[in-house]
This record gives C-alpha cells, structure tokens and sequence, in this order.
C-alpha cells in the first residue's frame, strides 16, 4: 500500500501563498486526466518527508481534508528557490491506477569497475535518469546498473545494459551510454599507463631509453672544456 499524506484544502492563492511559506506551510496543487484542478497545502515537515522518502513520479496517495478517500498521486514537479533552494511549490498528478504513465527515473550505479583498480581509471556517470513507462503501482524509485564489467579504458554501460523489473518498458534509446571508464590525465612529463597485457604504441619510448638532450650548437662538453 503507497504511503499517504495529508493535505488541507487550499484558499489562499496568487501573491498571498508567500504567507503561507513563512508560516511554514508548502503551497500545492493536484491534477490529472479529466479532472479540475485543486489547490491544497500540507506543512513543511511533512512535505520535506515526503520528498526525501519517494522520488518523482512514484506512486503515493494524499488524503485532502473533507473527502472520504485519498486520491492517488505521483510528485510531478517541485518548485524551489533558485538561490537558497526553499521549498516553494509541489504539484500532484493525480493517476488513473489501470492506465501507464511515463516517467524519468534516477540510474544508479552498483559494483566496482575492476579498471579503476587495475588502471587508475575515472567512473564518469554520463547519463543519471531515464525515461521509463509503467503502471502507477510498478513505477520504480530507481534503476540500478552494475559496472563490474568495466575493466579496461573506454569501456562503457548502456541503456541495455540495464535489468529491468517486469511491468518496466525503458523508452529512452538503448544506445545512451549510461557510464564509461575514461583515463586519467597525464601529469606533464609521465608516460601514459599501458594496460597489462598490451603493447606500447609503435615509437613511444620507455622513460629510460630516451636520448638525451641536444647540446646547445657551438658549445663544448662541461668535462672538456
């Protein structure tokens, strides 16, 4: 069963929700397919849990004051402060149970890539949602990818790549790299890390074998002069 929260019918609307804010009260509103919109409001705390507690577009249910059953929702948008990051504003997408809605959906990655280990390689998430289609009660909080089977340099993982829960279509292109191991940067003067078991490039020189620095044109040896 989703977990549900509370909201009051809201009256208070236009400039004067900045009131409500310093009240301690987040402005929101509940839409959806073939319904009018309804302005309601919950407290601080509770939408702070709220948010930290389900992502967008998961399902929950939020029970408005006066009416005899909770309505079920998806957090579609939350509205914050540019600068300070304040919570501001939340809007509920009220869901039909029976019809797939569609979604992004955070991609996490698990496991260690064996070539950060092997070959100082650098993890770079290049990709961290994608767009997914379910039914509200089969939304997934998240997506998790392994990188274990990263071990060599410019390696990567795909969208499909990706175990998906049943019920789960991804619509975002299977070709999308979600993550890939880049090299490092060289600080000036090292040599470049050859994996184990390559070849140096044809003409590249060991520190060692390099010839020595040309003396400067029409100057002696030090030991001669």
């Amino acid at each position: 069963m989703p977990d549900t929260y509370p909201v009051e019918p809201r009256a208070v609307t236009g400039r004067r929700v900045r009131r409500l804010r310093r009240e301690g009260t987040i402005p929101a509103n509940i839409y959806g397919r073939g319904i009018a919109s309804t302005a309601v409001q919950l407290p601080f705390a509770d939408a702070r849990t709220m948010l930290h507690a389900h992502g967008h577009n998961v399902l929950i249910q939020v029970q408005v004051g006066g009416e005899p059953s909770p309505r079920p929702v998806v957090i579609r948008a939350v509205d914050s402060e540019p600068l300070t990051g304040a919570l501001r504003h939340i809007d509920f997408y009220q869901v039909d149970l029976s019809r797939p809605i569609t979604g992004d959906v955070p991609v996490v990655l698990v496991g260690e890539a064996p070539a950060v280990e092997r070959h100082g390689g650098i993890l770079v998430h290049t990709t961290d949602s994608v767009q997914v289609e379910a039914l509200p009660s089969d939304m997934p909080e998240r997506l998790e990818v392994s990188v274990e089977g990263l071990r060599e340099f410019d390696e990567d993982v795909k969208v499909r790549d990706m175990v998906v829960p049943p019920g789960v279509r991804v619509l975002t292109d299977e070709e999308v790299t979600l993550a890939h191991i880049a090299r490092p940067r060289l600080i000036e003067g090292e040599e470049e890390a050859v994996p184990e078991g390559e070849e140096a490039p044809e003409g590249a020189q060991a520190p060692a074998e390099r010839a020595p620095a040309a003396e400067a044109e029409g100057e002696e040896p030090a030991a001669e002069r």
